[in-house]
């Protein structure tokens, strides 16, 4: 899956002029609205090999991404790919022999699995206000030297996300319940849980829940805030959304299904849920049909 956001800006300055100053990445860098730091720059010949560590905060979170020129066409297009993150290609072309249309095109590709963080939320600053912000700030320091839009866009509430997905499985509802209330199992494998303590009726059952993302640890606690054994129980991140795995016969087997909800309450909170339940549809139908194929493995050998 691949997310695009394309901006483009005619600058008033000659192709090579707007090509020189983009093949120092601070220079681009730093054009991004609110605070950052470039370190380690490393600027090759020819302009291929080129890099440097771009440092800010997003949301009070440290991020630190190294981008490396893989593609530089001169007075045409400086591709850049970042350590993690997005792949930024920027094209210029000409306009009336005294002026430049520079075009700026991030491309994100992910496939993140069940309740890991994927790309594209991850790297959320990279939303269309922040490369038009970049572009802007490129076009103005070009041009007179100065950031036209010096402070980072204003966080947004991020409006409620929801998903949820379901499946058949061939299996009694009682055995598929037991199997899915171990939270490693419907969280899925690539989430550490730890200190798991257990109530005899199943609501107030808390945990820790770890993982990493790019080299990102995300961890949060869960609790069970319902629970109805061989129906339902919903389990509340402190981080982000309220999961809900529910089953129900059908079929002389099992229906399963995983629905997670976030309700921000305030957009540092917004921020965070925005990136702990975006995920992608091929992750969570794998999550599912893995489910899926251990009930089965076990109901056929019981």
């Amino acid at each position: 899956m691949t997310r695009n956001i394309l901006q483009s800006t005619v600058i008033k300055a000659p192709v090579d002029t707007v090509f020189t100053f983009l093949s120092d990445p601070t220079n681009w860098m730093t054009a991004f609205p609110g605070d950052s730091d470039v370190t380690n720059l490393d600027i090759k010949p020819d302009g291929v090999g080129t890099s440097a560590r771009w440092s800010a905060k997003t949301w009070g979170i440290p991020m630190h991404v190294t981008h490396e020129y893989r593609d530089v066409v001169p007075n045409k297009r400086i591709v850049s790919k970042a350590s993690v993150g997005p792949v930024i290609t920027f094209s210029l072309e000409p306009v009336n022999g005294s002026s430049t249309e520079l075009t700026v095109e991030p491309t994100l590709e992910f496939d993140a699995p069940l309740v890991r963080v994927p790309v594209q939320a991850l790297w959320a600053r990279w939303t269309e206000d922040d490369i038009k912000g970049m572009v802007a700030n490129v076009k103005s320091l070009v041009e007179t030297g100065k950031k036209t839009a010096p402070h980072a866009p204003e966080s947004k509430i991020i409006q409620t996300l929801t998903w949820s997905d379901s499946i058949t499985i061939a299996a009694p509802v009682q055995e598929v319940f037991d199997l899915v209330n171990d939270p490693q199992v419907w969280l899925g494998p690539d989430v550490q849980i730890s200190d798991l303590r257990t109530t005899p009726g199943g609501v107030g059952t808390t945990f820790q829940a770890a993982w990493k993302v790019l080299g990102f640890p995300l961890k949060t606690t869960h609790e069970y805030t319902e629970y109805v054994p061989n129906s339902h129980f919903t389990s509340k991140a402190a981080l982000g959304p309220v999961f809900k795995v529910e089953v129900a016969p059908e079929d002389g087997g099992t229906r399963l299904g995983i629905r997670s909800d976030t309700v921000p309450r305030n957009m540092a909170e917004a921020a965070v849920d925005a990136l702990v339940i975006k995920m992608s549809e091929r992750g969570q139908a794998e999550q599912l049909a893995g489910i899926k194929a251990k009930a089965e493995s076990r109901a056929g050998t019981q």
